[in-house]
């Protein structure tokens, strides 16, 4: 009931995740995303445990799609999951389990994987993708939102998007113990994504 894209900046530097969703406070459970490791979108009957696993394996030297073939062996339900991985070397992979929410799809670009369940139209993750990748070389954060106002205005999730979120880690001067260069959420609204997007302009103009 969610969709996200999940990506690797043009120059490396940057990893990043962006989602939103019919459910409330999407932003807690969906995206995970590590300096130098990767960023991972788990959804569909969410397994949170997911995300911070395969960052873990990413970490312990597995690509992508080894780390998410592992992690999924940890789960009980795997049918029932959807999840998209990117890690640092750009290495890609995705899973949508044989039970997961119907309408559907998962799509891998150069920089970037996006998926979707319960949308109104199936070929939105590529939409998304496309959507990111026109942008990314000019300003990677930014890139992620247009990816999810894409979507939204062709419809989304089925049930109306209720909340969203952006996650963009890189080099910071706390070095790995806080890497978070954007995190911002909205928990719940009838006009997330749009809140997200104005959210994060008043972020940049406090923070430049």
């Amino acid at each position: 009931m969610t969709y996200s894209i999940v990506a690797l900046s043009p120059d490396s530097k940057m990893l990043g995740a962006a989602v939103a969703s019919g459910s409330i406070a999407v932003g807690s459970r969906v995206p995970w995303v590590r300096v130098g490791v990767g960023a991972v979108a788990t959804q569909a009957y969410t397994n949170p445990a997911l995300g911070p696993i395969i960052l873990e394996l990413i970490e312990k030297g597995y690509d992508a799609e080894r780390a998410l073939k592992e992690a999924l062996k940890k789960d009980s339900n795997p049918e029932k999951r959807q999840v998209a991985v990117i890690d640092y070397k750009g290495r890609k992979a995705f899973h949508c389990g044989a039970s997961i929410p119907r309408e559907h799809g998962a799509y891998v670009g150069k920089n970037c994987v996006c998926v979707g369940n319960l949308i109104v139209n199936p070929n939105i993750p590529q939409i998304m993708c496309e959507a990111f990748e026109r942008k990314c070389n000019e300003d990677f954060t930014y890139a992620l939102l247009l990816a999810l106002i894409t979507a939204h205005r062709i419809g989304g999730d089925k049930r109306g998007d209720r909340s969203a979120a952006i996650i963009v880690a890189g080099e910071t001067i706390h070095g790995k113990i806080y890497d978070r260069i954007v995190d911002l959420r909205i928990d719940f609204s009838l006009n997330p994504v749009y809140e997200l997007v104005e959210l994060y302009r008043s972020y940049r103009e406090l923070n430049v």
